[in-house]
């Protein structure tokens, strides 16, 4: 017991320390600011409460001055004095914290997003990751007032102890008294926060789900099928009925919570009235003037007060511990692709796969079994399979998204774990058969991607991509040219595409990045036949030449291919030219008759 309760404070006095740290961090001249001005507040309080002590045993006659005139005017002027310090200060520690929380929220999620940035895509896969990153987020942004809580309990400090010296003055057992009836309130407000935190901690799948519901009703891509479906109603259904399980769990426990803590806090209520009357009968008898009665009932008001804003600040601080505690956990993600190597890559010049095998983290079916091949520079293979063949786990493999499980994967003979993960990448220019657009301008959709190109070889190198793509109608419907937004949702000037069009920003940008191997998957799949006939004789030329690799259902693309790589389930069945395979009648000479017999 003694060791776990060690251990609390411990870590509280290390969150402590870590807020002050971060308040630090971000700006020394707003923390200074607040500092000051906490310790500064209750140290007024009992200034003030002396001055008015004095003031009320004048007017009662129980306190003679030789010039009273001018010692009220005196008392009167420091009690406006004091008001005018209290003012302006808090004033002052206002603007500070508002603009010291804008900072800390920065810092906080810029960390944030470091965070996911370095993330290994395979956690991308993983509900519990998007859980666990939902409450940090949520957490990450409530932190800020932790900061405002630790000065609060160095302000709650400064006040306990010079309400309980005044205090002790009078009568040492007022102080213990207070402290006695504040201390089973403070407990059971600090046994239902945690209660709550964990709660609101098994409850973030379900919040993650009404996001969700909330998301689809107002995102532009599924508008028109939810319109289409009638599915206004049924999402709206369902957040309600996510929403009364979530509503009905907190409001149990909440409810106990006030229960519990509203009656434990008159306790403290009844001893501030106790003192009150101890000290009016000490006045009645003599024994302490009007000015010791409004004295030590203050006194006694503020020590309440002060245990309850350090018990207050304490469990919010306890609270934050739990948020720091909970943002930290998601280092149990430790990502799996290190980056340690030093080896430079500046060109690839040869591409090999050594029986490499891999099975997705969380799956029992291998996804590549034992693939060996072998591609050389200025060579252009196509990687050709079913949907789940393996071809996007190949690239993936290729690109370190994922390590495989045995095998090795080298380029210019080299195991490419032994590159730095930047250079690795910056020589490969990818079209993922998914690859979004960004809702940014048309010129930064490219610069993105790239950023090495000269501001005045941006635009004829984006210019040039774009009609390498068969997408010069897409510059004409700009109207802003390269500055036009690529969407409505932030710009009335933004273009709404199509999404052929899209597909060919997306295309675009491919070609814009320099690079050393180009990687295009199912680069026409929402092209229009005479779009997609054009964008291949422009890459037929784009890649003469370069290493290349594609990956396709549609067989008819192959024909910018050296060689055809036919994978299925996880495994490589055949390597050839077209000519090759179709003459071998196996596996690929099978899918080409099926598209085939389309056209027949």
């Amino acid at each position: 017991m003694v060791k776990n309760v060690a251990d609390d404070l411990k870590s509280f006095l290390a969150t402590v320390a870590w807020c002050l740290s971060l308040s630090w961090k971000t700006s020394k001249f707003y923390t200074i600011i607040r500092m000051v001005a906490d310790i500064a507040m209750p140290l007024l309080s009992i200034t003030s409460a002396f001055i008015a002590k004095y003031l009320l045993d004048m007017l009662a006659g129980d306190l003679v001055v030789e010039d009273t005139q001018f010692t009220l005017l005196l008392l009167f002027a420091g009690l406006l004095t004091i008001a005018l310090i209290v003012m302006i200060s808090q004033n002052v520690a206002q603007y500070s914290q508002s603009m010291q929380d804008d900072m800390i929220s920065r810092e906080i999620s810029l960390d944030m997003m470091q965070r996911t940035l370095v993330a290994d895509l395979e956690f991308f896969d993983n509900p519990n990751y998007y859980d666990r990153l939902q409450s940090a987020s949520q957490d990450a942004m409530a932190v800020s007032s932790i900061l405002w809580n630790a000065l609060s309990c160095i302000s709650a400090c400064v006040s306990f102890i010079g309400a309980f010296a005044v205090l002790y003055q009078s009568n040492p057992v007022y102080g213990l008294m207070m402290i006695g009836a504040a201390v089973p309130a403070s407990i059971m407000s600090a046994r239902y926060t945690k209660l709550l935190y964990m709660l609101s901690l098994d409850q973030v799948n379900e919040h993650r789900q009404m996001y969700y519901c909330q998301f689809l009703a107002s995102d532009r891509a599924y508008a028109k099928d939810i319109r289409l479906f009638n599915a206004g109603a049924r999402l709206k259904k369902r957040y309600k009925l996510i929403w009364r399980t979530l509503f009905n769990q907190k409001k149990i426990m909440t409810r106990k919570r006030f229960v519990m803590t509203g009656f434990l806090g008159i306790l403290p209520e009844i001893v501030v009235v106790l003192i009150g009357i101890d000290i009016a009968f000490g006045v009645m008898n003599g024994i302490n003037t009007v000015g010791d009665y409004a004295l030590f009932t203050v006194m006694a008001g503020q020590l309440w007060g002060s245990i309850n804003m350090f018990s207050n600040a304490s469990l919010h601080i306890y609270d934050d511990k739990l948020k720091i505690e909970n943002i930290k956990r998601l280092d149990a993600f430790q990502s799996r692709i290190s980056d340690d190597s030093s080896e430079s890559l500046t060109e690839i010049r040869s591409i090999v796969f050594d029986q490499v095998s891999f099975t997705y983290p969380g799956s029992t079916m291998s996804a590549l079994s034992n693939i060996s091949f072998a591609l050389h520079k200025d060579e252009k293979i196509a990687l050709v399979g079913l949907n789940g063949s393996g071809k996007s786990t190949l690239i993936k493999l290729l690109l370190r998204m994922y390590d495989p499980d045995s095998g090795v994967i080298r380029i210019n003979n080299i195991d490419i774990r032994k590159y730095k993960l930047c250079d690795l990448r910056i020589n490969f220019s990818v079209y993922f058969q998914e690859t979004p657009n960004y809702n940014f301008t048309l010129s930064e959709n490219f610069t993105i991607a790239d950023h090495s190109w000269t501001d005045g070889e941006i635009k004829p190198q984006a210019t040039e991509a774009l009609k390498a793509v068969y997408g010069a109608d897409i510059l004409e419907k700009a109207q802003k040219g390269f500055n036009t937004s690529l969407t409505r949702q932030f710009d009335l000037d933004g273009m709404e595409l199509s999404g052929g069009q899209h597909q060919k920003i997306a295309l675009a940008r491919t070609l814009y990045r320099k690079h050393t191997a180009l990687i295009l998957g199912e680069p026409s799949s929402n092209l229009d036949p005479k779009a997609e006939h054009e964008i291949f004789k422009s890459l037929k030329l784009l890649t003469k030449g370069k290493m290349t690799i594609f990956t396709s259902h549609r067989l008819s693309n192959v024909a910018l291919a050296d060689r055809i790589l036919v994978l299925e389930k996880g495994k490589l069945v055949e390597d050839g030219t077209q000519d090759e395979l179709l003459k071998n009648k196996q596996r690929y000479a099978e899918l080409f008759k099926y598209q085939q017999e389309k056209y027949i």
